[in-house]
């Protein structure tokens, strides 16, 4: 990534090259953050409970609380806003190897979503469980804040296309390795990919509320995704966030 940012500092003039470097590596960040909130995991009721940000410290201590039980719990309870998108396949491929049932009462959004519910044999959510996309390692484009794009915007006219499709070329060249650790893992559980990616070229997603952060689908339409054996809890299944005003759009699948 360091010698394509580096090419395209070159044409950049000096004064504005920090910026784009910041730029570069924040949009990268926004497939990899990991929401800034501590992670606990634990365990109720004879389930794995994993309550806060993926990440491969939260993993180890999963993974080794698990291996420590003489009576291994057959369900993990999760609720996350996703993290950095190897946490979330290592995660998910420990799931899917063990058999485990994964259990949403509130929300399973990002790479918990993408990686981790995606990956169960079972599911069990409660009937306003939101579990969430917002775009996966195989998208094409990539969204910048405004404080991103207007850095762009402050170079001149003439160099702020060719300036954005350089920056999102060197994005794409940076986690080409994630991309194809990301098609093998949903290979390996026998998901599509597109799951991942379908909200970003849905007209239901352009007409959705400003308020909504990402997409889900009903249980015939995951199934069609190849994410079956979802048990709804008192159904029907209407998902959304509590004590939030953020939305959640429901996508159709062809």
């Amino acid at each position: 990534m360091a010698l394509a940012i580096n090419k395209l500092l070159d044409e950049i003039p000096m004064r504005r090259r920090y910026l784009i470097a910041l730029y570069a590596i924040l949009a990268t960040s926004v497939q990899f953050a990991m929401a800034a909130s501590s992670t606990h995991v634990f365990i109720d009721n004879n389930e794995l409970n994993y309550v806060g940000s993926l990440s491969q410290e939260a993993n180890r201590q999963a993974f080794a609380l698990f291996d420590s039980l003489p009576e291994k719990p057959a369900i993990l309870s999760i609720r996350s806003k996703g993290g950095p998108t190897d946490a979330g396949m290592e995660l998910g491929r420990w799931v899917h190897a063990n058999g485990i049932t994964v259990k949403v009462m509130e929300y399973c959004f990002s790479s918990c979503a993408n990686y981790v519910f995606t990956a169960a044999p079972r599911k069990v959510v409660s009937n306003f469980a939101v579990v969430g996309y917002h775009g996966g390692l195989s998208s094409t484009s990539f969204t910048l804040d405004s404080g991103q794009e207007a850095g762009l915007m402050s170079l001149p006219a003439a160099q702020r296309e060719i300036a954005r499709a350089k920056l999102e070329q060197s994005i794409r060249e940076s986690i080409a390795p994630q991309v194809e650790a990301e098609r093998a893992f949903f290979s390996l559980i026998g998901v599509q990919q597109r799951i991942t990616t379908l909200g970003q070229a849905s007209n239901a997603m352009r007409n959705a509320s400003a308020k909504s952060i990402g997409w889900t689908f009903s249980v015939a339409d995951f199934a069609k995704l190849g994410v079956r054996h979802i048990r709804v809890v008192n159904p029907p299944w209407q998902p959304g966030f509590v004590n939030t005003d953020t939305a959640i759009t429901v996508l159709a699948v062809d």
